[in-house]
């Protein structure tokens, strides 16, 4: 009797392992950054884009996710570079840094996402101030960032396989929120060689535009 309640026992720990091992991996663990927002003002002269986003720190193309931080991006390009650039956007300001390779402005700070469909930004050049209601650019039929993540996993399930081991997934996905005339995710995977592969997604239905293979 003894004997059978061991094997018995030894049969049970062996299903349990077995069921752990088949569970399905959650691939949205592994996402090391997250723009789940963006925002636009543009005329003749000014142009301003804000990016709402979740990303690790340090951030690091290693295929291994970091410790998540929330940040809001903000861009601005003006027809002439003021001496000095200050914004306000909500309760954040601050003095913008100037990007001389992309000739713009740059400032970036810790907060969540604007909630509203329009934020209010202030940019004070050379102590002349305007404000300007720069909009989201999401609408209805929209997607989430976890959607377009779910829709390459089950696109390219055998590649997602074959960089899972034990169930734990041996890269790291990056998901943006772009914008070109309609919404669109860019879904990267990074593995731990620094291999990218790269996907394009239509931000409505899914759909899968493009692939393409890079390094990081």
């Amino acid at each position: 009797m003894r004997k059978f309640l061991i094997l018995l026992a030894a049969a049970c720990a062996l299903l349990f392992t077995s069921a752990g091992c088949a569970s399905k991996t959650n691939y949205l663990n592994y996402v090391s950054e997250k723009r789940h927002g963006v925002f636009l003002y543009n005329d003749s002269e000014t142009e301003i884009k804000i990016h709402c986003l979740e990303r690790e720190q340090p951030y690091a193309a290693d295929g291994v996710k970091g410790e998540m931080n929330s940040l809001i991006e903000i861009f601005v390009s003006l027809p002439k570079n003021p001496e000095a650039l200050e914004i306000k956007v909500e309760n954040h300001q601050g003095e913008m840094n100037y990007q001389t390779v992309h000739n713009r402005y740059y400032l970036s700070f810790s907060a969540e996402s604007f909630a509203s469909e329009g934020v209010d930004v202030t940019l004070t050049a050379d102590g002349e101030s305007k404000t300007y209601k720069a909009l989201s650019v999401k609408h209805d039929g929209v997607i989430s960032c976890d959607e377009a993540v779910k829709c390459v996993t089950e696109h390219d399930a055998d590649y997602f396989k074959n960089l899972t081991e034990n169930g734990v997934f041996k890269a790291e996905i990056y998901v943006r929120l772009l914008y070109d005339e309609d919404c669109y995710y860019y879904v990267g995977v990074c593995d731990r060689a620094g291999n990218i592969q790269a996907y394009l997604v239509n931000g409505e239905n899914g759909k899968i535009i493009a692939v393409k293979n890079l390094h990081a």
